[in-house]
């Protein structure tokens, strides 16, 4: 997206900014609308078209108009919010009073009617479609309790809540649990009991995936790799041992039965008769001249060889050779027969010692010796120097014999595998009768199961050690490069830089310690602020009738323009859209009938009069309250435009102490008081432990000259996110300045700061409980939304949400709709004085930015072994696990302490704003009341901070949520290993049910395993199975440890503490090989080092 004009700069054709007209029916979403954001109206001139040309769609490789449209969509609510929003039917009230005609304009979505698009008419769903307003004649529609009742289905009657496939798997696994059994076990409600059931099956699929990892740790190489016969390496055959046909037989207490002179049947033929031969090759011994040879080998006339049937009995001199192939030829005793062992009982005798037998392998290197003539055959080594032995007197044989025992044939056999070769030249059964002769062992191989099994344990390498490797990379490189820019509004030097992080270790020492006084600006360096505040005349000036730009202390300039120019009434002025509109006045600066409208639901349009727009726009009532002066359009004091921010504290049962310090901590930041508001919400009238006054009271000790004295303040009612009469809810908004205590914040160092406190007072029926009000966290976040939501989309308000928007206006001089950022700090957090203003920085800097946080420091981190031991995790969460994230712009973690978001976002230069935290699609979802499932209780109740970040990460895939080292705060972790595990198990909880959401968000960044997708994957994976893995590595520890190899044993526990995943595959895989790792392999295990989080340890408490 182009840069746009700074906040401060107005249209160039006019001071005031111009009001675009209506959009066309006929607008296409391909050409004006990106995927994530939302669309722009055409512009009603066909001449200025071009205008809109930076708002086209990018970064999409689908046409969002032929997307469907329904329910599950992620912008379904923001769709239909906008399209219904110029259809509401508007009644006459019972005083008889009917209201004035409100101009609409048509649909910003282009769905009043079904189009042709490119020449085929394109019909749209019934979703998409206005729907239709009752008129006097038309009927009204029937009522709820007027239709006929559905029957009910079976499946109905089995619990409460969805039916769906996961409650069917769920109901099927605990079918044999009845509910009159949980109910006896305490599980009495049926929410409890579908709960109960929700939580059997996931157990069960994380029982599986555990079994998977054993199996796959244990059991995979078992199963498709079985054991291997036993074998020996050539050349280390013992002289226990002896060599027939590349097998060792194993005859050291085996005895020679007797044969004549030569054994006496107590003898062993390794060390005794006529021929010793331990460790050497006895194939000779044992020849098979008659079966894959017959019809190849003949004894010439004169021969001394014997036959049978016409077929030599042996072909070479019944004589033994070395294993090392270093015997020369031995032609002694050729025709001897007498060792040759040529009987059947001989071969018998053989076959039945195949349990003694082990395989002699050599290795490719062995092969290639150019000392020997060694060839591998189907997987046979053949010693071709054996062929040698052949004697032309005694036998006959193929040529083929001859040249490949020397000659130039030679160089094309040796060393090499011959098994092609001899199929491409037809020489199979040649090669198969040298098979039967000259093998004296095996290649070393493995079975297509080993070689499945070391694909899995290299391809697991592979992923883990590049997703470690890329993850530590790309975290060096966003600390070392990239953070210190991310906030920068100025020219730091490093030592600058230095001195600042050393000034915040010193101030993270202590939650009460303040800053240091370079980095608070003191209150009379504002230029801008207001002089003589608290001074009153002896008569008041004004009344509550007063307009609002007579009153003194009034908004005399915005950052967006000079809005309060005096112009006549039926004056116009040059659009930037080319069309000359009319000039209003004697309106709020910010009221939607004046400003530049961010919605089709109050856009002034051409056919419209100038009188009946000034009929319609009356003066503000409300006179402003020596607000704080608005600076002219150019003040940008840290060299970018400054935004409007609210400071959002949500509160509930915090100390005196507590509350001060987060007040403090906003108040004396050094972002302009001019553009920043605090916001308190109290959830309920609580009285914390030690406290004397309530939560709300307390606040409002610390407020000063109120708009509204406190005794006047009266409850007004809203929908609360609760059940039954809770659903109903009352609060009060009190709006004045914030006032310090000098104990704590020095008289120079006080600035003068709006404030505004929401108390939740609860409704009539709570007046006599323990915590009336009270509605959680969620609900203090959504009545901050849904206003902001209200007032962007300019629809009508509530009474309670009219009582807000004119404390915001009276105390600030800015009407809400100006705010683009709001500031979540939880009020036992103390911010740092610059960091609100990094933050807006990367806001203002990089418009795609929705969220971001801030580095959270532990205050107490000295204070017991409990806190010692979150530092490093607080560490490695920030810097390495967010760093990581923030590359790509994809932070899967806001903490609620902490963080700021967008409330609107810029689009183009035109003027025009995209809904982000106000966008329907992120109200409605997260304000869900109806909390039916195991899923939405660990998504809304338990960690609601972290699904607001999945919801604008699925709701808008291509903006950014980034980290911002600049910005720190320092905050008072658990100190008992108690509340830590109940911290830790709430997190863990809501951990795994956000990662199983976002995983399903096809739009994130990356693609394949180079993806965002993949991470959160892999992270939702590792979590699951990681109690298994961690007790997979200590059963590994214990059985290295009592093994005899005691090298084994410490090398192996040293692999599992850096790895368990990795070691105990690794582990396996070469004692089934009957060797230790090579070193290359240490080395690559070493490296998996990385992968080690403590984060993640908080899984234990699951």
């Amino acid at each position: 997206m182009s840069s746009r004009p700074p906040r401060a700069a107005p249209p160039r054709s006019s001071s005031i900014p111009g009001h675009p007209p209506p959009p066309q029916t006929s607008i296409s979403f391909s050409r004006d609308e990106r995927t994530d954001h939302a669309m722009s109206p055409t512009p009603y001139d066909e001449e200025h078209h071009s205008h809109g040309a930076d708002m086209r769609r990018k970064k999409s490789l689908v046409r969002p108009d032929r997307e469907r449209i329904d329910p599950g969509h992620r912008q379904w609510h923001y769709r239909s919010h906008v399209g219904d929003s110029t259809n509401v039917a508007v009644q006459p009230s019972a005083t008889g009073n009917a209201p004035a005609n409100i101009r609409r304009g048509k649909s910003l979505l282009g769905r009043d009617e079904e189009t042709g698009e490119g020449g085929i008419f394109r019909r749209h769903g019934q979703t998409l479609k206005r729907r239709q307003v009752n008129t006097q004649d038309s009927p009204p529609p029937p009522v709820k309790d007027d239709l006929p009742e559905e029957p009910k289905r079976w499946i109905d009657s089995i619990g409460p809540g969805p039916k769906n496939c996961w409650f069917l798997y769920c109901y099927i696994l605990t079918c044999c649990v009845p509910r009159f059994l949980l109910a006896s076990c305490g599980i009495r409600t049926p929410e409890q009991q579908r709960a109960w059931r929700e939580k059997i099956g996931l157990i069960v699929i994380i029982m599986s995936l555990m079994a998977s990892v054993g199996f796959i740790t244990f059991g995979f190489t078992q199963a498709v790799c079985s054991k291997p016969a036993p074998r020996i390496q050539s050349g280390k055959v013992e002289n226990g041992s002896l060599i027939i046909h590349g097998y060792a037989y194993n005859l050291t207490d085996w005895k020679h039965p007797r044969a004549g002179s030569f054994f006496d049947g107590e003898t062993s033929p390794l060390y005794g008769g006529i021929l010793p031969s331990g460790g050497m090759d006895a194939s000779f011994l044992f020849q098979v001249p008659n079966d894959k040879c017959a019809g190849l080998l003949d004894v010439p006339s004169g021969s001394g060889i014997s036959t049978t049937g016409g077929f030599p009995n042996w072909v070479f001199p019944c004589n033994t050779f070395n294993q090392f192939g270093t015997t020369g030829q031995n032609l002694t005793g050729y025709t001897d027969r007498r060792l040759c062992h040529t009987a059947s009982s001989s071969r018998s005798l053989l076959n039945s010692l195949s349990d003694r037998r082990s395989v002699v392998y050599y290795s490719w290197d062995q092969v290639m010796d150019t000392s020997r003539n060694l060839a591998v055959y189907e997987s046979n080594v053949l010693d071709l120097n054996l062929l040698k032995w052949l004697s032309d007197s005694q036998i006959t044989y193929p040529q083929f014999f001859t040249d490949i025992r020397n000659g130039a044939a030679n160089a094309t056999f040796q060393g090499r595998d011959i098994t092609m070769h001899t199929y491409r030249l037809s020489q199979k059964r040649l090669a198969n009768c040298l098979k039967d002769l000259v093998t004296v062992g095996f290649i070393d191989t493995s079975s297509i199961g080993c070689v499945a099994s070391e694909v899995v344990l290299y391809v697991s390498l592979v992923f883990i050690i590049g997703v470690v490797s890329i993850k530590f990379a790309m975290a060096v490189i966003f600390g070392w490069f990239l953070s210190w820019r991310l906030g920068s509004f100025g020219k730091e030097t490093y030592a600058e830089r230095m001195q600042r992080s050393q000034a915040i270790e010193n101030w993270t020492d202590d939650i009460y310690r303040p800053a240091p006084g370079a980095y608070r600006p003191n209150a009379n360096t504002n230029k801008w602020a207001l002089k003589d505040t608290n001074k009153k005349a002896f008569l008041p000036s004004t009344s509550r009738f007063s307009r609002a730009e007579n009153v003194k202390g009034g908004r005399p300039t915005t950052t967006y323009g000079d809005v309060m120019n005096k112009r006549t009434p039926g004056t116009s002025t040059p659009s930037s859209y080319g069309k000359n509109l009319p000039v209003l006045h004697h309106t709020p600066p910010d009221s939607p009938a004046y400003r530049e409208s961010r919605s089709s639901a109050s856009l002034p349009y051409p056919d419209t009069s100038a009188s009946d727009l000034h009929a319609s726009a009356a003066a503000c009532p409300f006179p402003l309250n020596n607000v704080i002066p608005q600076p002219p359009p150019d003040y940008e004091p840290f060299n970018f435009p400054l935004a409007h921010t609210i400071c959002l504290v949500t509160a509930y049962s915090e100390s005196v102490e507590g509350l001060r310090t987060t007040l403090d901590s906003l108040a004396t930041t050094d972002y302009p008081n001019s553009h920043k508001l605090i916001l308190v919400i109290a959830d309920g009238l609580v009285k914390g432990s030690g406290n004397d006054l309530t939560t709300p009271e307390i606040v409002l000790s610390m407020m000063t000259d109120l708009v509204v004295p406190k005794e006047e303040v009266e409850p007004h009612s809203y929908v609360a996110i609760a059940h039954g009469h809770k659903r109903h809810n009352m609060a009060k908004v009190y709006a004045g300045f914030y006032k310090y205590d000098s104990a704590t914040v020095e008289r120079s160092k006080q600035q003068r700061v709006p404030i505004v406190l929401v108390a939740k007072c609860g409704n009539p029926l709570e007046a006599g409980e323990a915590k009336p009000g009270n509605r959680g966290k969620r609900d203090s976040q959504i009545v901050l939304m849904g206003f902001l939501q209200k007032v962007m989309f300019d629809e009508r308000m509530t009474t309670f949400e009219y009582e807000f928007f004119n404390s915001i206006w009276r105390v600030t001089g800015v009407s809400p709709d100006r705010y683009e950022i709001v500031l979540c700090v939880d009020a036992d957090t103390k911010v740092f004085p610059d960091s609100l203003t990094r933050m807006v920085s990367c806001m203002v800097h990089d418009e795609d930015i929705m969220g971001l946080c801030g580095e959270t420091k532990i205050a107490n981190k000295a204070e017991t072994w409990v806190t010692m031991i979150q530092v490093f995790e607080y560490y490695i969460s920030h810097h390495l696990t967010k760093a990581f994230e923030s590359m790509f712009g994809g932070v899967t973690c806001l903490p609620g302490c902490f963080s700021i978001y967008r409330i609107k976002a810029p689009k183009g230069q035109s003027g025009y704003w995209v809904p982000i935290l106000a966008n329907p699609d992120i109200v409605e979802h997260y304000s869900e009341n109806i909390v039916d499932t195991l899923h939405k209780k660990n998504l809304l109740l338990l960690g609601e901070d972290r699904y607001l970040t999945t919801l604008m990460l699925k709701t808008f895939p291509k903006r950014k949520m980034v980290f911002c080292p600049q910005a720190v705060c320092k905050t008072i972790v658990p100190d008992t290993f108690s509340v830590l595990l109940s911290q830790r198990r709430r997190w863990i909880n809501s951990t795994i049910h956000n990662l199983a959401e976002l995983v399903l968000v096809r739009d994130l960044c990356g693609t394949f395993c180079f993806s965002m997708q993949f991470v959160v994957f892999m992270e939702l994976a590792g979590t699951l199975v990681l109690p298994a893995a961690i007790s997979f590595t200590i059963y590994l520890i214990v059985i290295t440890i009592l093994t005899r190899d005691q090298p084994q044993a410490r090398y192996s526990a040293c692999l599992a503490r850096c790895y368990p995943g990795f070691t105990r595959s690794t582990h396996r895989h070469y004692l089934a090989q009957g060797r230790l790792p090579r070193m290359d392999d240490r080395l690559l295990v070493l490296a998996s080092h990385l992968e080690f989080r403590p984060s993640r340890v908080r899984v234990l408490a699951f």
